[in-house]
């Protein structure tokens, strides 16, 4: 075998090797320190408005945006809500969550994302927007996710 043909072979099987290998799931930790958070974001398209949140260990955040004018609201989450939110998280199979690529151009979409970071620079995001979607088999629990973190952030900046 010619070194050029024992390329082409290595490469093809590297790409299918790739193409049947299980997609890795995510975990996340058993404990919440201070090395995690989890971010929230909606915005895009031609409104000119965004939210983003913020869950970490010691702070939290809620931001909107509407126009160009930010309104911040801080917050913290205690260590037993901390534990719940993983808990429910975990209930709602977040770690198996898959995308799919957009086929075609979608003008003024939105996008919606949730990423989970574990520092120093890792992270895990799952998103729907204009060039990537949720596949559907994982639709309800990613709508499940982002609605529980949001109504959590939501209840937490105003507290009846």
């Amino acid at each position: 075998m010619t070194p050029k043909y024992f390329l082409v072979f290595i490469l093809s099987y590297f790409f299918i090797a790739c193409a049947i290998a299980p997609k890795k799931e995510y975990k996340l930790p058993n404990t919440w320190d201070k090395n995690f958070s989890i971010t929230l974001y909606e915005g895009g398209g031609m409104a000119y408005e965004s939210t983003n949140i913020l869950f970490s260990l010691d702070s939290c955040k809620y931001v909107q945006m509407n126009n160009g004018v930010y309104k911040i609201k801080r917050f913290k989450l205690s260590a037993k809500e901390r534990e719940e939110v993983l808990l429910k998280l975990n209930s709602f199979n977040v770690g198996t969550i898959e995308t799919a690529k957009v086929q075609g151009l979608i003008h003024d979409k939105e996008t919606n994302q949730i990423c989970f970071i574990t520092k120093p620079q890792s992270q895990y995001c799952i998103e729907t927007g204009a060039t990537t979607q949720i596949k559907e088999k994982y639709q309800q629990n990613f709508n499940l996710t982002y609605s529980y973190l949001t109504a959590l952030a939501i209840s937490k900046t105003n507290p009846q």
